[in-house]
């Protein structure tokens, strides 16, 4: 006998339902919304933020050849070198807000539906209440650790399941390296920030003293670059796996559980 919830695996429990689905709330066949749509404006928005990043790392580089010809004399550099790479530096900053912002909203309305089918693919998975998708982000402190627990028990709710319906644990690895990378380019740019209050360009060694925070800086949009890019796998991978469980439903049973939702009780 086939899953009554599924209709794609074997019933192996009791209630006549495979192992996948004997874990899931009732009716998730009909209730989970695929997330492809907001997905495919995640991506949009953090391949631009990976762009940006690029373009901080090969400004920040220019300017340290820069100054290190000046302190060197060993370039002919002028005025309107150091000029042309503050425009730009300038227009990048400029841009680097609004999309931040931007990146943020999407990504959070996304976020927010993945854990509404997370929770009704394992609704006894997860450490922290769904709320938590918006406020884990604004709030001090927890920032810092509450959104990678959230995104990984969506991660391993919405894991593939076996020929028998049970719940095969993906590899974590692209996880890690989004939130390390993350939180990574956070902590060192504050560090550049500060760097940056303490250059004196009234000293005479204060073009090293630069050149050393435009390194930190660079470091920091690597990070920035690198977590854009693994954030970009993270949201691919998450929306496909609920996307496969999802397509993975015999329509007939689909129907039938969408039928009992909406048919009057007696």
């Amino acid at each position: 006998m086939v899953c009554v919830a599924c209709g794609a695996r074997p019933g192996g429990t009791d209630s006549g339902r495979c192992f996948g689905c004997a874990e899931a709330a009732p009716g998730w066949a009909a209730a989970l919304r695929p997330a492809n749509g907001l997905a495919a404006a995640v991506y949009v928005l953090l391949g631009l933020n990976a762009v940006l990043a690029a373009l901080v790392v090969a400004v920040d580089v220019r300017s340290d050849l820069l100054l290190g010809g000046l302190a060197n004399s060993s370039s002919d550099a002028g005025v309107d070198d150091f000029d042309a790479v503050d425009s730009v530096a300038n227009a990048l900053n400029s841009v680097f807000l609004p999309l931040a912002l931007a990146t943020a909203v999407v990504f959070i309305v996304w976020f927010y539906r993945i854990r509404e089918n997370a929770e009704l693919l394992l609704p006894n998975g997860h450490r922290l209440g769904r709320g938590w998708t918006i406020g884990a982000w604004f709030t001090p402190v927890v920032l810092l650790w509450f959104p990678w627990q959230l995104m990984a028990d969506c991660w391993r709710a919405s894991a593939p399941l076996d020929a028998e319906g049970r719940r095969r644990t993906p590899s974590e690895k692209v996880l890690v390296l989004w939130w390390s990378t993350w939180i990574g380019s956070i902590v060192v740019g504050r560090i550049a920030g500060a760097m940056l209050k303490h250059v004196d360009l009234t000293v005479l060694d204060s073009v090293e003293s630069l050149r050393t925070t435009i390194r930190v800086e660079a470091a920091g949009s690597v990070l920035r670059l690198v977590a854009a890019v693994a954030a970009i796998m993270v949201v691919n991978r998450l929306t496909a796996m609920q996307q496969a469980r999802r397509a993975d439903i015999n329509p007939l049973a689909a129907r039938a559980a969408q039928e009992a939702r909406v048919r009057p009780s007696a």
